[in-house]
């Protein structure tokens, strides 16, 4: 279900801790009395689990972590915000929780990054204003109604620049019994697709890659995923939520990503996008990409080497249906190299292949080797047995 598509999942989340809320150092709790339950939150992320892959990057760990804990009517009874000292990959809370209740515990990272917020409106003075996803988290004290409406509806524009850390999400329901505690490890996932482009140089001389496009994205997203209750989805997850899918695919992925094993898995293409995302954005990397000679070894031809370079992108959680396919059909995407040839410019469009969807945490990795001849041959994890040529679905254009 992911073309070259490993999914991670982390968590965690920033912001100001309102007066009456327990300050931001250490706000882990002593074990309960007699009239209260513990719940015990293990929060990680769902590292990649595919062998020959880097680490998770800084920005791709958490910085900071929020937990929001709904009572049975769905009144807030918790909302915590933890500030880590550095970039984590895991987060141990302990809360006290009222017993003998069915919870629903929303979970966020990185929310420092979310700038301004859109889908919900807040007021002061008279004056409807922007708001970030730390005002909007503020709002919400003891005994607040409301939240879960609101936070499903919010979206927003991300911006993955720099070393700014990706916001992450996720909702668990949980029943908390009326004697005895509760301990579970927790994933949230980021709002994000992550791109990295291998390029592998087996030509004769230096390759210049001027500029690569990436064709269609959209540009905002829920917070939370908007994972629709269909029959689609309900056969996809066979019982499983689809937080549970997600970390089962991607733990699958280390042990056999071929092409039959990712097809049965299947693929998560029945979800939403915000009603005004716009859908039609192309990513352009437009800084020179060089790829420098291969290293041959003529008595030894297998130690030779490739000339290589590496290029990592994030683009929203996105959905560019094929040409006459449903909504929450089969999705395709567009990459297009421009590589100098002496002194003109050759263009090579592509359409990834075995990519069906762009739902957020994927990871798509592209492999792309140059060869003589103008050959380009475009490999997208986990599908290495598939190659794509010229002659299958590659244009060249002068």
């Amino acid at each position: 279900m992911k073309s070259n598509i490993i999914y991670s999942i982390v968590v965690c989340l920033a912001a100001f801790a309102l007066p009456f809320m327990v300050a931001c150092s250490s706000q882990e709790e002593s074990l309960p009395d007699t009239t209260e339950a513990a719940l015990f939150l293990n929060i990680e992320p769902l590292t990649q689990t595919r062998s020959g892959l880097a680490e998770l990057l800084v920005k791709e760990k958490m910085r900071n972590v929020r937990v929001i804990i709904l009572h049975e009517n769905g009144t807030v009874e918790h909302n915590r915000y933890y500030e880590l000292e550095s970039a984590e990959e895991t987060k141990y809370i302990l809360l006290k929780v009222t017993p003998n209740e069915k919870k629903k515990i929303f979970l966020f990272a990185n929310e420092k990054s979310v700038s301004a917020v859109e889908g919900v409106t807040v007021t002061e003075g008279g004056t409807t204003g922007d708001q970030s996803l730390t005002d909007f988290f503020n709002r919400y004290t003891e005994n607040s109604p409301g939240f879960e409406t609101e936070i499903n509806n919010l979206y927003f524009t991300p911006d993955y620049s720099n070393e700014k850390p990706i916001p992450m999400s996720s909702m668990y329901e949980i029943e908390v019994p009326e004697k005895g505690n509760v301990e579970k490890t927790f994933y949230v996932v980021r709002v994000a697709t992550k791109f990295t482009i291998n390029f592998m140089n087996w030509r004769g001389e230096e390759v210049i890659v001027n500029k690569f496009t990436l064709q269609k994205h959209a540009d905002k997203n829920f917070l939370m995923a908007h994972v629709n209750d269909s029959e689609q989805n309900r056969t996809l997850f066979d019982g499983k939520t689809w937080i549970e899918w997600l970390k089962e695919v991607s733990d699958a992925s280390s042990e056999d990503d071929t092409k039959d094993s990712t097809e049965a898995a299947g693929w998560l293409k029945d979800y939403d996008l915000p009603a005004l995302a716009d859908k039609e954005k192309i990513y352009t990397h437009t800084e020179a990409v060089t790829i420098g000679k291969p290293t041959v070894d003529i008595d030894y031809p297998d130690n030779s080497k490739a000339g290589v370079a590496q290029n990592v992108f994030y683009l929203p959680e996105s959905m560019n249906l094929k040409a006459g396919e449903p909504v929450h059909g089969e999705q395709e995407y567009i990459l297009t190299l421009h590589i100098k040839e002496g002194e003109k410019e050759k263009e090579f469009i592509c359409t990834l292949p075995n990519l069906k969807a762009l739902f957020r945490n994927t990871h798509v990795v592209v492999n792309i080797t140059l060869k003589n001849s103008m050959e380009i041959v475009v490999d997208v994890i986990p599908y290495s047995e598939v190659e794509l040529d010229p002659i299958f679905g590659l244009d060249i254009k002068e």
